[in-house]
């Protein structure tokens, strides 16, 4: 099962590696399920782009608000 679903609000984890991490984020569609754990899409908006990411369901954690 899916831990995320299309439109939750996601956080980057601080201990990865991507120049993302501490970021929050929505995801942006469906979950992808790779050989062991699914992936996700994550775009990020800014005032002046917007852009999504693939990331691995370890590398993200839940937003609660």
């Amino acid at each position: 099962m899916p831990k995320y679903k299309k439109g939750d609000k996601v956080k980057v984890r601080v201990d990865t590696t991507s120049p993302y991490r501490g970021r929050i984020g929505i995801i942006n569609r469906e979950p992808i399920k790779n050989s062991a754990e699914f992936s996700y899409t994550v775009k990020f908006e800014s005032s002046r782009f917007t852009r999504s990411y693939l990331f691995a369901e370890h590398d993200l954690e839940a937003v609660n608000y």
